[in-house]
């Protein structure tokens, strides 16, 4: 296999010549590939697809539906040359696989997207969702900066609860994440999804008022 990676090369290709896997098991669902033309609107193409000599991809189908959906017309590819039709195939299942058995050390992880979230960054554009971010406690400490109330004031500030039911939460989640912006500094609201929340909902009142 050492000899195999010594060949391997970066070339531009047509992405018409690419095609995917028809037996690729790795599924991608609409809001992945919107994810991942989101990453490549913010950072570029960061890494090349792996293709057999025939166009067929060994790694890098979502990229490729995502390069489509942006109308990109070039990407990079290694070609996966001299590799038997065994070592493909089995290649495929190995890209996804073993990335799926590492895990993530929760607390760096809590630091990093505290830092990007105080920053103002699109945390959607990461991967993560709403979920998790609750789960790491993630803009939970920004409550500590509200300010402090006389005796009987009423906090501007409010929570609020919905039950979500089947697709009902894909589409919120989904919503919620084109419509986070980077916050303002001068927006008192810390929270870039109550912000979006109250953006979609500014826009909808518009459209039926």
């Amino acid at each position: 296999m050492d000899a195999l990676i010594d060949k391997a090369t970066v070339e531009v290709w047509p992405i018409g010549r690419l095609r995917p896997y028809e037996r690729n098991s790795r599924r991608h669902s609409p809001q992945q590939i919107e994810q991942i033309a989101a990453s490549i609107r913010q950072w570029g193409w960061t890494m090349p697809i792996l293709a057999a000599d025939d166009g067929m991809v060994l790694a890098g189908h979502g990229r490729l539906a995502a390069g489509k959906l942006l109308a990109i017309a070039e990407v990079p590819v290694i070609v996966a040359r001299g590799w038997s039709d065994q070592q493909k195939r089995a290649y495929v299942i190995a890209d996804n696989r073993l990335t799926d058995a590492s895990d993530w050390d929760d607390e760096m992880l809590r630091l990093e997207l505290a830092d990007l979230v105080e920053g103002g960054f699109e945390i959607a554009l990461t991967g993560i969702t709403e979920d998790e971010l609750s789960r790491l406690s993630v803009g939970v400490g920004e409550l500590e900066q509200m300010p402090e109330l006389p005796d009987g004031d009423r906090s501007p500030f409010r929570d609020m609860t919905f039950i979500l039911y089947g697709e009902q939460f894909g589409i919120v989640e989904r919503a919620v994440a084109k419509a986070t912006k980077p916050r303002e500094a001068s927006n008192p609201n810390r929270s870039p999804q109550g912000n979006a929340l109250a953006a979609i909902c500014a826009e909808y009142l518009e459209r039926v008022s």
